[in-house]
């Protein structure tokens, strides 16, 4: 998407007169430029609303929003809850945007970069072995969130501050 920002922030330079508005495009979000939108007095929802419908356009581009409105814009449930759960406001973006399936936003050599929701993106094997854990194989859907309640339990300690996973029970003796 690199190259797609720099293209946007060309546009908005032309159109605004201030560049960079986009001060950087990084997990499939884009942050705005408040401070320079503050000083020249800018409409930050014309801006946004002007960065969404140009992403619109783009062939990999399935869904673009604010952030803000992220629990208001309809999407799946699942979808939701992981955007939710990678939400900390102090470092996300403004603008949202979501890829069809297939596409990518980087070139990787090695194929992939775990940051969309698909399963084929998204599935990590996660492997336990060792003293304590039980021989076996498990095909439910688990999540990394559930590794550090997994571990507590495994050390008999107390599970981490704003722990949200859940003990994967089939790894225990």
């Amino acid at each position: 998407m690199n190259n797609v920002t720099k293209d946007m922030n060309l546009q908005l330079k032309e159109k605004y007169g201030i560049g960079n508005i986009i001060v950087y495009d990084d997990n499939y979000q884009l942050a705005l430029n408040h401070p320079a939108m503050d000083s020249a007095k800018l409409d930050k929802k014309e801006i946004s609303n002007w960065i969404i419908n140009r992403l619109m356009k783009e062939p990999a581009v399935i869904r673009a929003f604010p952030v803000e409105d992220m629990n208001k814009v309809p999407l799946p449930e699942k979808i939701r809850m992981m955007l939710n759960n990678g939400y900390f406001a102090n470092r996300s973006g403004d603008i949202q945007f979501l890829l069809r399936p297939n596409y990518i936003d980087a070139w990787s050599n090695t194929g992939t970069t775990h940051g969309l929701w698909y399963p084929y993106d998204s599935h990590i094997p996660l492997l336990w072995y060792g003293w304590g854990i039980r021989k076996g194989k498990l095909n439910r859907e688990t999540y990394m969130t559930d590794i550090a309640p997994t571990l507590s339990s495994m050390l008999r300690i107390q599970m981490p501050s704003g722990n949200i996973g859940h003990v994967i029970e089939e790894v225990l003796k």
